[in-house]
């Protein structure tokens, strides 16, 4: 609920998110990055 708070989305939104059921527009994954106070590298993975 906090990051859903502190990105201003609801709730259902970060939901779907994490259960894989949407993809996350490149905008919003930065937005979680600096919202968590992370590198966005952490948030994503690359397959070689």
């Amino acid at each position: 609920m906090q990051l859903a708070h502190k990105c201003d989305l609801e709730l259902s939104t970060i939901n779907r998110v994490e259960l894989g059921k949407v993809n996350p527009s490149i905008s919003l994954i930065f937005l979680f990055a600096e919202k968590l106070e992370v590198d966005v590298t952490e948030l994503v993975q690359i397959k070689d």
